[in-house]
């Protein structure tokens, strides 16, 4: 691996209603980006915007099944 892709693990006890909020407020995000997809003309930023889609789609499966952490 190199030191941009370097795994970093950070561990950290949430809530039931923490968790909830956080994949509420990731659903937000992956949704906003689908519009910032569909309404940008501009190749560049929308390959970014893709990128950022995909990172937020893998914390969201990773906070919806909180078996991930035990």
């Amino acid at each position: 691996m190199t030191a941009a892709t370097e795994a970093l693990i950070h561990t950290f006890t949430l809530t039931e209603e923490e968790r909830a909020e956080l994949v509420r407020i990731l659903e937000q995000a992956m949704e906003e980006s689908r519009v910032e997809i569909h309404r940008t003309h501009t190749p560049e930023y929308r390959d970014r915007v893709i990128g950022e889609q995909a990172l937020l789609r893998g914390l969201m499966e990773k906070f919806q099944n909180p078996r991930v952490f035990e």
